[in-house]
């Protein structure tokens, strides 16, 4: 099931405090409404009682499809300098859930999910957009690094990240540049299908590469950007 609890946020804008509902467990096999929202981005946005500005909290949830084979634990974008502790974390969780620490009928659930860890609103909506077009998300991420190598400069922001959109008419992946937590669209990129195929027909190619993305459940390019705070999750 899915499971929310009430938090009190404060307006970024006028400092009003409200009570909302925000999710710490979304279970998209029983509510794939909820898979919906946070594909079209509506998912848990609120507007200020007092001022009427958005809020949308940071993600700190687990999120579930079975049918799609897909575990994730999601925190927020300033969680990410502490990824490696927030791999660990997944694990445990994972574990006692779907793992060697749950019951044998969960232990045959957990066989099937791919296990991951994202940063964000927009990270959480990526995995499940390449999950969409039956895409291998590590591969996607050499794409991206490719995608990244090839700039001259980075887009407007420091904090800007590559997030995967979707797929072109001719099979071309398609990017768009965010900005952090804000998720303020910069500018969109493409990238000829031939990359990602190369990058799965071609593993050898690119092999110290691809066991550095896929070392942990943070498959993301930040993994290769970010470097790991030993903190406590």
């Amino acid at each position: 099931m899915s499971l929310f609890e009430t938090q009190e946020i404060a307006c970024p804008s006028c400092q009003h405090a409200q009570q909302v509902d925000v999710a710490f467990t979304l279970n998209a096999s029983r509510r794939a409404d909820l898979r919906d929202a946070i594909i079209d981005r509506s998912y848990q946005r609120f507007a200020c009682e007092q001022c009427g500005a958005a809020l949308r909290p940071e993600p700190h949830l687990t999120y579930l499809d079975i049918r799609r084979n897909q575990w994730i634990l999601a925190k927020s974008v300033s969680d990410l300098a502490h990824w490696s502790a927030f791999e660990t974390a997944a694990r445990v969780i994972f574990d006692e859930s779907y793992g060697d620490g749950a019951p044998a009928a969960a232990q045959a659930t957990g066989a099937d999910l791919q296990v991951r860890v994202v940063f964000g609103w927009s990270a959480l909506r990526e995995k499940l957009l390449i999950e969409a077009a039956g895409l291998d998300d590590v591969a996607v991420e050499y794409v991206k690094v490719l995608l990244f190598r090839a700039l001259e400069q980075m887009p407007l922001a420091d904090d800007a990240e590559l997030r995967f959109e979707g797929l072109g008419d001719e099979g071309t992946l398609r990017f768009l540049w965010y900005v952090g937590a804000s998720e303020t669209p910069v500018e969109a990129v493409e990238a000829p299908r031939a990359l990602y195929d190369l990058a799965v027909n071609d593993p050898e190619a690119w092999r110290t590469l691809r066991e550095t993305l896929s070392a942990g459940p943070f498959v993301d390019m930040n993994r290769l950007l970010v470097p790991e705070e030993a903190a406590a999750a």
